[in-house]
């Protein structure tokens, strides 16, 4: 499910390196974005925001759903900012501005771009490694509302049945 319902942590080292690894990426985005708005305050920035809430359910969660979001939605972005760049080439102006807040806009940009592509290689195999613990169940759920219920319901004995329908015994008809 892509809801980040339950707090799963993973059990093998992939697992674990891999979430830090998403959380390393979402540090890092949310100080590009910082800095892009400080560069230059546009709200149309904010948008990377909602990467960065991906990117917690994702590791949240151990959801591979999530970070196939984040690697179509980055796919977006980089053909945005590659066109940007390209239409700058196209139209023979300079690639980083001609002002000196339009140079710390495009370095801005370019890092942008380059952790974007980096970021998506990484979420790609952040979502090889959950799908396979997904596979392999290997994580423990934190929820510590549930864990009492669950221990109770392994203590319980089962209710037993006697169903003696299939042996022949037990139900006469006449």
């Amino acid at each position: 499910m892509c809801l980040p319902f339950d707090n799963k942590k993973p059990n093998t080292f992939q697992g674990k390196r891999s979430v830090f690894q998403l959380q390393l990426i979402a540090f890092i985005q949310l100080a590009l974005l910082f800095a892009r708005q400080v560069a230059q305050f546009e709200l149309g920035e904010l948008f990377e925001i909602f990467f960065i809430i991906l990117l917690w359910s994702a590791w949240s969660s151990l959801g591979s759903c999530q970070c196939l979001f984040y690697i179509v939605i980055t796919l977006y972005y980089i053909l945005l900012k590659g066109l940007y760049f390209a239409t700058r080439f196209q139209n023979e102006l300079p690639l980083l501005g001609e002002t000196g807040r339009e140079k710390i806009l495009a370095v801005l940009h370019l890092a942008t771009l380059f952790f974007y592509i980096i970021a998506q290689y990484i979420v790609f195999l952040a979502y090889k490694e959950f799908v396979a613990l997904e596979m392999e169940k290997d994580y423990t759920v934190e929820e510590p509302e549930r864990r009492p219920l669950q221990q109770n319901e392994r203590n319980q004995q089962p209710t037993v049945v006697k169903n003696s329908a299939f042996t022949g015994k037990g139900i006469t008809i006449g």
